[in-house]
């Protein structure tokens, strides 16, 4: 039926096929030779002749030609039948007159004088998303995207010229048209169908108009708007299928993994498991003969049981359109995602409805509204590592229930799926509404308020079988609330007027105030009389267990800033930037933060002396100089003493006491509370100071663009937590100590290496290098600082325990960059016990088999003493490479992306089906394995460091863009393929080499490989 269709539109069209022509020349009149003369939607084209003559049969009177050559603007003319057209041509400045949108205004990107990057969403391959997060990887120099969970729902972590904070927020602010909505990494309530463009502001220059909320750069989103004099609607539907990059280490021979447990635990002096008997917790385990001969008749394989494949679904629909009043934009957006693990998904509903009227000539109103609602039921972490020989139910018989690997088993996966449950609700509503007057020519007025409400709701109850948490307290449910309101308002001038025609001035000044309120509750019930109603019932627990805890926290900041931007004879550029925030956060003397910035900008392409040299399209040189601040996320009352309540039990009751300070947290190694909540009335901002440096270049008539910067960040006064004396009573205190330095290059290259009528073939390449330096601690005494006896190195750790090791991998060192890894050092394995005693071991670790730790200080025994640094978690440099191709109606576009120089602490580098086989025994006296013996004690060791560079090919999107059908209502379409994750090369031993800051590998799943399809029709 479709093709009959299409065959009949193409048989009207032919039969109404005329012919234009006419001369195409340049603004100076003079004839271009070789320019594409096409009929748009339509591969019908021609060029044009030596003397710019052309002529073109297109398929009626109203058909649209379009016009195009390197370095010109395309133009697009209705055919003109009835006469010669002549066509002139304006040279293409390729981006130069482009309107960047920065904070509180816009600018022409040829008169930047900061460092911003701008990410147009028309060259984002059209990968599946949940948020914008993942879609920013490698599209901007100096931005670091890591997408580490492939979880339903899952944000990605995103630094901007490195991590500036130790225990403050590292986020950039996200601004969507004008509204500052919060911190990158959570940001869901964008459908990132909707987005028109974004600009990253990196340097001081850009961000200081944020003040308080820029020191971690910022994110400028904007939404689309209606189509100019039409109205379009927008269907859009994308299905993905996703799957494992990667098989998964797991024992696929139980007879091997039965004899490798025997010999672990008889090194380690204790029975062996698999010898036909039941161990002492009364479960069963056959011998390694049983399973050898097949006798024992279970192998399962529990990935089978754990992990499905998923498919997630992504429908936007839009309306559009645009007339002399009135524009207005309406979409929603409906996606699901199906985790890997059975169970576990995430939906989300979105809408959007942007609407902007002008009023009278000088008076525009316009409103935003952003609705999203969502699910997410959480059924991951699942044990597909489980143990293979047993079953899942009893006797295979789903009837005859659960096979329980004793009385405490709590990680039966089919169990835990069909009685725990865990859901989390969330809601979210955006709405900004605006007037903006022309009070006079050069002068505007605006005034924006922004409103903001979050809310999410997670019940969960864990059962009385099954888990743990259920078993220990006979039944455990609980209900979690969180609601968020903010109320930004803002009002700004700007004044803009050229003076002589050489003088450009932009001015603004502006004003802003935020206020933001978070509530929180906790119902918790626990002795569940009845188990039907789960925690839809909390009073079914016991009424003496149940506990309820709430808080409140509100926050107040007011802001003045302003702008001053000018531009001499097109050369020669200023700006100066001032923002003052006062923040409820800080005490009476530290309560303003001031925020100046300055910079400079030549455009040298303009000089006669370069125009001489006739090797420059654009050469501008820009630096800037400015202060930014941090106060997120720190609490709103940490200037105030705070009082809090806790439960005792005394004389057979509970008593509740309710005085100064709340429970922080709890001991793990003493089993007692640690108390939080002194006051410190002098704590301030942190402050960032950071230096920029950069040229734009374009050569080749602009098909070859260069932008270099280098840059110097400088963060001092950290907000971070210091120990408190016990006598205090009190555990830690947040304070201002330490500082932190940032420095690096950002190299892009932009060309355009093919530009012919069919074929169009073009490159970005993006180079990143950032190098951090843990600059102060604050004072050693005050911050219990521990020092290295060998090289008087100041370090506390930081981050994580890895429990396998019962130490925390990572410290901040004095002279270091952030998170390195600390540890022994190893020599190898110990080949005989002389060996192992004359490296200053003892014990069980100076046999044969060992680990060979180096006596770094060389006082003959091994001990703590003898830890160093031992690897760095921070790449030494990012890079990628986007290649767009396009052949008539066909697009190609290949994204690679690559993290090179980084280490990685593997948690599972010898306790993997894969390298446990590769062990030391007297029979394999290997130099790299040690032995398998249970219950050894292990040091954090660079044994357990690996290189972590890696290229991963990203992205592979192939499109083929709908020709007009030569009908009224079908305006353009596409249909498309991607691939995401398609192969990674790198040499660690892990899944997947893409990690957190802290560059502690845990293990999971593979990363997962998703085959989308999608189109795109436009009516």
């Amino acid at each position: 039926m479709m093709l009959c269709c299409f065959l009949s539109l193409t048989t009207h069209a032919n039969a109404q096929s005329q012919s234009v022509s006419g001369v195409v020349s340049d603004e100076s009149g003079v004839s271009i030779p070789g320019v594409s003369v096409v009929e748009k939607g339509t591969q019908n084209g021609t060029v044009t002749n030596i003397d710019g003559e052309f002529t073109l049969k297109v398929v009626s009177k109203n058909a649209i030609v379009v016009f195009s050559f390197v370095g010109y603007k395309t133009v697009e003319f209705q055919a003109d039948v009835n006469q010669n057209m002549n066509i002139s041509l304006e040279e293409e400045t390729l981006g130069l007159e482009e309107v960047v949108v920065v904070g509180y205004g816009s600018v022409k990107k040829s008169d930047l004088t900061g460092s911003v990057s701008s990410v147009k969403m028309d060259v984002v391959p059209m990968k599946p998303s949940n948020s914008i997060d993942g879609l920013l990887q490698g599209q901007s120099a100096g931005v670091q995207v890591v997408s580490s969970s492939d979880d339903p729902g899952e944000g990605a972590t995103i630094r901007i010229r490195g991590g500036s904070s130790y225990r403050s927020g590292n986020e950039p602010l996200v601004v969507v048209d004008g509204f500052p909505i919060g911190n990158a990494g959570d940001i869901k309530q964008i459908s990132p169908s909707d987005i028109e463009s974004m600009e990253i502001l990196k340097d001081a220059s850009s961000t200081a108009i944020y003040g308080s909320r820029g020191a971690n750069g910022v994110i400028m989103i904007t939404t689309k708007k209606g189509s100019k004099n039409s109205t379009e609607i927008t269907v859009s539907q994308q299905n993905t299928i996703s799957e494992f990059t990667s098989d998964l280490n797991l024992w696929r021979d139980p007879v091997l993994m039965a004899g490798l447990s025997n010999e672990s635990r008889i090194n380690g002096g204790y029975v062996p498991l698999y010898i036909g008997a039941n161990d002492p917790n009364g479960v069963y385990y056959p011998s390694v003969s049983e399973l050898k001969s097949g006798s024992w008749k279970y192998n399962t394989r529990w990935d089978d049981v754990v992990f499905r494949t998923p498919v997630s679904n992504n429908t936007n629909v839009a309306i559009r359109s645009q007339n002399e009043k009135t524009q207005f934009s309406l979409s929603t957006t409906y996606f699901t995602d199906e985790g890997v693990y059975i169970e576990d998904n995430y939906e989300k509903l979105n809408a959007n409805l942007n609407i902007i009227h002008k009023v009278y000539d000088k008076l525009t109103v316009g409103t935003n509204v952003i609705f999203s609602k969502g699910e997410r039921n959480n059924n991951g972490g699942l044990a597909y590592w489980r143990n293979p020989i047993f079953p899942v139910y009893n006797d295979n018989d789903a009837s005859k229930g659960y096979y329980m690997v004793g009385t405490q088993d709590y990680s039966h996966p089919i169990a835990l799926t069909e009685n725990k449950s865990n859901t989390t609700e969330f809601q979210d509503f955006l709405g900004s509404a605006f007037a903006e007057a022309q009070i006079l020519p050069s002068l505007s007025l605006k005034s924006q308020v922004n409103y903001q409400s979050r809310r999410s709701t997670t019940d969960f109850y864990n059962p009385k079988v099954y888990t743990e948490d259920g078993a220990f307290n006979n039944g455990a449910g609980g209900i979690d609330n969180w609601e968020s309101n903010e109320i930004v308002a803002e009002t700004f001038m700007t004044f803009n007027k050229t003076f002589n025609e050489v003088h450009n001035l932009n001015a603004m000044g502006g004003f802003s105030y935020r206020y933001k309120k978070d509530r929180s509750s906790s119902l918790r019930a626990y002795d569940f009389l009845n188990e039907s109603l789960r925690s839809g019932n909390l009073s079914s627990g016991n009424p003496e267990k149940q506990s309820v805890d709430n808080a409140l926290s509100e926050e107040v900041m007011y802001s003045v800033m302003g702008r001053l931007n000018y531009v001499y004879d097109s050369k020669y550029m200023a700006t100066v930037t001032m923002r003052a925030d006062a923040s409820s956060k800080f005490g009476e003397n530290n309560q303003w933060g001031y925020f100046p910035s300055g910079a400079l900008g030549w455009k040298m392409h303009h000089e006669d002396f370069i125009k001489d040299l006739e090797i420059f399209d654009e050469l501008k040189l820009r630096t800037s100089y400015g202060i930014s601040g941090n106060q997120e996320p720190i609490g709103a009352y940490l200037i105030n003493s705070q009082y809090g309540e806790d439960q005792y039990y005394v004389n057979g009751s509970w008593q509740t006491a309710i005085g100064p300070g709340y429970v922080g947290r709890w001991d793990s190694q003493t089993g007692k509370k640690l108390w939080s909540g002194i006051p410190n009335p002098d704590l301030k901002w942190e402050t960032t100071r950071q230096f920029n440096v950069g040229v734009d270049m374009a050569f080749l008539n602009r098909r070859l663009r260069v932008v270099v910067d280098y840059y110097n960040k400088y963060t001092d006064d950290l907000l971070r937590e210091r120990w408190l004396s016990p006598s205090s009573a009190y555990d830690l205190m947040w304070v201002n100590g330490g500082e932190i330095k940032n420095q690096g290059v950002e190299v892009t290259i932009d060309g355009d290496i093919i530009n012919k009528k069919d074929w169009k073939v073009s490159g970005t390449l993006i180079f990143s290098k950032n190098k951090n330096e843990v600059m102060s601690l604050g004072d050693e005494l005050a911050f219990g600082l521990s020092e290295d006896p060998n090289n008087g190195m100041k370090y506390e750790f930081n981050g994580s325990t890895v429990e396998a090791f019962r130490a925390v991998p990572n410290i901040l060192g004095i002279g270091e960059a952030v998170n390195v890894f600390y540890g022994r050092k190893v020599d190898g394995i110990i080949q005989t016990t002389q060996e192992g005693l004359a490296a200053g071991l003892e014990g069980k670790e100076a046999q044969p088999g060992e680990f060979k730790y180096v006596d770094i200080n060389e006082d003959g025994v091994v001990d703590e003493n003898d830890r160093t640094v031992i690897g760095d978690p921070n790449p030494d440099f990012t890079a990628s490479l986007n290649l767009q191709v396009s052949y008539k109606n066909f697009d190609l576009a290949m994204f690679f992306n690559g993290s090179f120089g980084q280490d990685i602490f593997n948690t599972k580098a010898f306790s993997e089906p894969s390298n446990q086989p590769l062990r030391w025994t007297q029979d394999n006296t290997t130099n790299d394995y040690p032995s398998l013996r249970e219950g050894r004690s292990l040091y954090m060791s660079d044994w357990y460091i690996q290189e972590g560079s890696y290229v991963r090919l990203q992205n592979v999107s192939l499109g083929y863009n709908i020709p007009d059908l030569g009908v009224s209502w079908f305006k353009r379409g596409r249909i498309y393929m991607n691939a995401t994750n398609l192969f990674t090369i790198t040499d660690f031993d892990g899944y997947d080499p893409e990690l957190g800051s802290d560059g502690i590998y845990w293990g999971g799943y593979p990363k997962l490989r998703k085959w989308t399809l999608g189109v795109e029709l436009t009516f």
